[in-house]
């Protein structure tokens, strides 16, 4: 009985895949299209993934959203997942396309939901509001869709690309911050203020960040206040894929990441 969390190296990006203890699969974002179709796809394949439950996608970046194009051409997905967040850029099109010709249901995504899984694993949404983040456009980083995976006591807390307008926002929330496992948001970036009181509420014992060598991340400052909170950090371009798992009761690593 075992949740399964991926975070696949996509370079630049954002694909992260979970198993649920159920079997049921979902995916949250796909990195860029030449990652979907070089790092995604083969990865979901060498799982022995032939469908996809569900497609989260978290806000229309290319580096997000781009994937989702092979992963809809080739594979079965059975629900997209989205911020509502529309744009007008070829890959946006594209998906939309896709998903009218696959007849594939989409749900918008907003805070205060959940997806609750029989096998246990919630994935609740914190982020962003109803009413959006003020001054930020819907499709911006601080309207980004921000997911707590939980099974038993253990969870991880996935910042996608949240910044230093949202994340206050996001925190506002009267609810238990803690998580075990943060997903650094928005690739590193330095965060200010904002990162600091994320992971004064947070208090990770780990944190991952999705990175590659584009625009000199993660900062500096970021990876400063990792160290000054005393939490381990694995990047994805250096250790490659990064493969965790809980029972409910500890987070553990089966295997270290290949690249």
């Amino acid at each position: 009985h075992v949740l399964r969390m991926d975070v696949i190296d996509v370079g630049h990006g954002d694909a992260t895949v979970l198993r649920l203890p159920d079997g049921r699969i979902i995916v949250i974002d796909a990195g860029t299209e030449a990652a979907g179709r070089q790092r995604v796809l083969p990865f979901l394949r060498h799982q022995g993934i032939n469908v996809v439950d569900a497609l989260i996608l978290t806000h229309p970046d290319n580096d997000h959203i781009g994937g989702a194009v092979p992963l809809l051409e080739q594979m079965p997905v059975r629900l997209l997942l989205t911020n509502g967040a529309a744009d007008d850029t070829m890959t946006f099109l594209r998906i939309a396309r896709l998903k009218e010709k696959k007849g594939i249901p989409h749900r918008v995504l907003r805070r205060g939901m959940r997806i609750a899984s029989e096998s246990g694993v919630i994935v609740e949404v914190l982020h962003p509001p109803a009413d959006w983040v003020a001054g930020a456009e819907p499709g911006s980083n601080d309207n980004a869709l921000v997911l707590r995976v939980s099974l038993g006591t253990q969870n991880a807390l996935l910042c996608a690309d949240i910044e230093e307008a949202g994340i206050p926002i996001m925190l506002r929330q009267p609810i238990h911050w803690k998580a075990n496992v943060l997903k650094v948001p928005h690739h590193g970036s330095r965060l200010g203020a904002a990162g600091d009181r994320l992971l004064a509420a947070v208090q990770p014992e780990l944190a991952i960040i999705s990175v590659g060598w584009l625009h000199h991340l993660p900062a500096r400052q970021t990876l400063q206040a990792l160290e000054r909170a005393r939490c381990p950090v694995l990047l994805t371009r250096d250790v490659g894929w990064i493969r965790l798992e809980t029972d409910g009761r500890k987070w553990y690593r089966p295997i270290e990441g290949i690249r």
